[in-house]
Order: C-alpha cells, then sequence, then structure tokens
C-alpha cells in the first residue's frame, strides 16, 4: 500500500495524520515551518469537531486544556442584554454541549504529541515544491535541510493554508472576496473577569471578547471604528483604543500583548480535488472569524477525507466515493 502524503501540519493536516493512523494506513506529513505554531490564532472548537476527536481517541486531552463556554454574553454600550444558555440549549444534542475555547498553539501541540504517542512524526522544515500525477500515483518534490527528494505517494492532501502551493499548482479558481471593513484582533490582560465569551455593540460597531489561557487573559475582535483610522489605515498599535473597547464591554485593560488589524476574506476555491490530489482547510475555503468557522470546517474535511482514502486504499469500495468528498465538504464550505 502506497502512502499518502500530507502538506501542511495545522489542526486540518494534523486531524488527517491521526484519523490515517487510527486505520493503519501510512502516510507522510510534512511542514515547511520549524514546528507548530506559537500564537493563539483560531480559539473556539465546535461540539461537532470534539464529537469527531472523540471517534480518535483525543476528544479528553483536547477539552481538559480548554475554557468550557456555557452561555454567550451579548451588551449594548458596557449594559448587559441578555446572554445565550448555548450549554442548555445543546444538552440533549450532544456530549459536548458548548463551545470550548483553547488557542491553537496549544490545540496543534496536543495533536502533535498524539501523533508522537501512534509513532508518527511530522517533518518539519519540509516543503512541497512540486509534484506529477501519472493516474496511478503522484511524484512529488520535496526539499529539506538535507536536499531535494523525489517520491512517490498513493495521493496528495494540501494541507497548506489559505496561500496554498498545492491550490495554486492545480491552478484552481479561489473566487470570494474582501470585506469592506478593517478588523482588529487583541490579546489583552484584564482588571475584571470576563464571564465567558460576550458580544458588545455600540453605534453601528462590534466588539467581541473571549478568556483565553487564564480568566485574565481576553482576546478580543472587533471592527476598527472610522475615527480611530488616519487615511483610511488602521492605528499602530491599541492604545488609542483602548477606552474604546472598555466603552463596549465589561472589561479594565491593563496591558496589551499583541495586536493586529486586518482585512476579512471569504473564499472557497472551484473544486477541492483534481485526480489523486486533494485540497482541504483553508487551502480550499477562508471564512471570516465569527464563530471559528473556518478551522472547524477544515478539521471537518479532514476527518470526511481520511476514512474514504482508507476504505480505497484497503480495497474495501472504489475510487468512485472520492469524488463525494468535493460534493459533500463543498457545500459546507459555502
Amino acid at each position: 500500500m502506497e502512502e499518502v502524503l500530507i502538506a501542511g501540519a495545522g489542526p486540518s493536516g494534523l486531524a488527517l495524520a491521526i484519523s490515517l493512523s487510527r486505520q493503519g494506513i501510512p502516510f507522510t506529513i510534512i511542514d515547511k515551518d520549524s514546528g507548530p505554531g506559537t500564537t493563539s490564532r483560531g480559539m473556539a472548537i465546535q461540539a461537532r469537531v470534539l464529537e469527531l476527536y472523540e471517534q480518535l481517541g483525543v476528544a479528553d486531552k483536547i477539552v481538559v486544556n480548554g475554557i468550557i463556554v456555557n452561555k454567550i454574553n451579548f451588551y449594548k454600550n458596557k449594559n448587559h442584554l441578555a446572554h445565550i444558555p448555548v450549554g442548555q440549549l445543546g444538552r440533549e444534542m450532544s456530549a459536548f454541549p458548548y463551545v470550548l475555547i483553547l488557542p491553537q498553539d496549544a490545540h496543534e501541540n496536543i495533536l502533535v504529541n498524539e501523533l508522537k504517542s501512534s509513532g508518527h512524526e511530522v517533518q518539519w522544515n519540509h516543503e512541497l515544491k512540486s509534484f506529477r500525477d501519472d493516474g496511478d500515483s503522484v511524484e512529488a518534490v520535496i526539499e529539506s535541510d538535507s536536499g531535494t527528494m523525489a517520491k512517490n505517494f498513493s495521493y496528495i492532501c494540501g494541507c497548506d493554508g489559505a496561500s496554498s502551493t498545492v491550490r495554486k499548482a492545480l491552478d484552481i479558481d479561489f473566487s470570494g472576496g474582501t470585506y469592506k471593513q478593517t478588523f482588529f484582533v487583541a490579546d489583552v490582560e484584564s482588571e475584571t473577569v470576563l464571564e465567558g465569551p460576550s458580544i458588545g455593540f455600540k453605534d453601528e460597531y462590534f466588539c467581541i471578547g473571549f478568556p483565553i489561557r487564564t480568566m485574565d487573559q481576553v482576546r478580543l475582535i472587533g471592527l476598527i471604528p472610522e475615527e480611530f483610522k488616519e487615511d483610511g489605515k488602521a492605528p499602530d498599535d491599541f492604545s488609542e483604543m483602548i477606552p474604546y473597547a472598555e466603552s463596549v464591554l465589561p472589561v479594565e485593560l491593563k496591558k496589551v500583548n499583541w495586536y493586529s488589524s486586518y482585512r476579512s476574506h471569504h473564499r472557497v476555491a472551484e473544486k477541492f480535488r483534481t485526480g489523486r490530489v486533494f485540497i482541504v482547510g483553508d487551502a480550499g475555503h477562508i471564512h471570516s472569524p465569527a464563530g471559528g468557522q473556518g478551522m472547524n470546517t477544515g478539521i471537518g474535511d479532514a476527518i470526511n477525507l481520511a476514512w474514504k482514502l482508507s476504505a480505497v486504499l484497503k480495497g474495501k469500495t472504489s475510487e468512485a466515493i472520492l469524488d463525494t468528498y468535493e460534493t459533500e465538504r463543498i457545500k459546507f464550505a459555502r
């Protein structure tokens, strides 16, 4: 049985690798970086992904390291309006009736360690440079510190992010657009404890806040009001916007650990498969950060593809089942 090549060791690639390992399918997972991510990035893990992780035997390790969110609060000008009891609403539907907050770097490290415990290692500092699909296998050219090598694989899965080398090599259109508003994201420390994820509104703007790592550390995401922009550009640091954030949500900011401004994109690739090559996660779709849809959808892609590849490689079903990966997941992404 020939190996599957997984290009990219973010959450989608790692979930794909763990799923293949559970099913006894040989694979190689590579990443051009030197190790797992070191920033918090994607934070929210949804119930469906936790259900999938339970099938893989990793849900407990994920949940115990995260912050369980049973309710979401709503504010207007810092005044509490209402809350949605997500934990109670989902109680009859899932063993995980909540949103879990877990920084992506911690998430990735758990998955990397899970792979190690199964006898597999991510090959860091390895980059897929090119590939050629001859119909029966795919020859991949991989560059690393020790040189360049060519190797044949049964399939290639591009889990290599929004600027995917795999998608570009397949010349797959990545249509969509960019939201006109400018967003900010900041990791801050607050004197007051924010009791779970909170969404605050002020005029036509909003700010979302939720605790990360420890209760006094808060991730803030929101729209940058026009008054803080200079010539249409976002401010270089968050200090001027602290009073604004404090007027929207019940936080008292004592320190800003990290801040960035960005424009949010929404794109879905025209197809998720060409021959023996697939794209997975951000390589195939990117979304606004609301609700953690991007990362969660990507992990769903990975689990969907893994069992289908396994069934085909074990000779349990025909290759026709691989066509259903795109049909099912592209609808979900859209």
